[in-house]
């Protein structure tokens, strides 16, 4: 079974790899380069933009007309959203400062070093210790974390929208 979960893992890993080598070759990227400005940049981005919209639905709510409901789900948007801002704060003071070659590497050695919480056995040949691991959070991260925050973001301004 772990074998089955090792090839599904580092296929869908494999996978993403594909996707960033050719997106830095349309932008004329290393894929490290890509990595970065892709995985660390411009998905930061999007998730920012994603939660101002949030927040941009919740005033419009209370710009028409302050009640108790709105106000609250403006003081909840505003908490809710605190979150992103320190993930911003920490993904510029960690990567921000540095070129792109060196936030690559930090970024792999940050993700190798949350794996080995993991710990998953696996009798694979030519395994290494710890790259199952850095492979499943890098999908956590970077692929299951991200699309569920803009989900959320999504499902929160259809709610604000209908019942605030």
């Amino acid at each position: 079974m772990t074998n089955i979960l090792f090839y599904i893992i580092s296929s869908i890993f494999y996978a993403c790899c594909r996707i960033m080598t050719q997106l830095g070759g349309l932008f004329g990227w290393t894929y490290n380069e890509a990595c970065v400005y892709i995985n660390l940049y411009l998905q930061y981005a999007v998730l920012i933009l994603s939660a101002l919209s949030v927040i941009y639905i919740a005033v419009k709510k209370l710009r028409q007309g302050i009640t108790r409901r709105r106000t609250t789900v403006f003081i909840l948007t505003i908490l809710y959203n605190i979150p992103f801002v320190l993930l911003g704060i920490f993904l510029f003071n960690r990567y921000g400062n540095m070129d792109c070659d060196t936030a690559f590497v930090l970024c792999k050695d940050d993700l190798f070093a949350l794996g080995t919480h993991l710990d998953i056995p696996t009798n694979m040949p030519y395994y290494k210790k710890g790259w199952t691991e850095y492979y499943i959070v890098n999908l956590i991260i970077f692929v299951v974390l991200y699309l569920l925050a803009l989900f959320a973001n999504w499902w929160i301004k259809r709610i604000i929208k209908k019942h605030a």
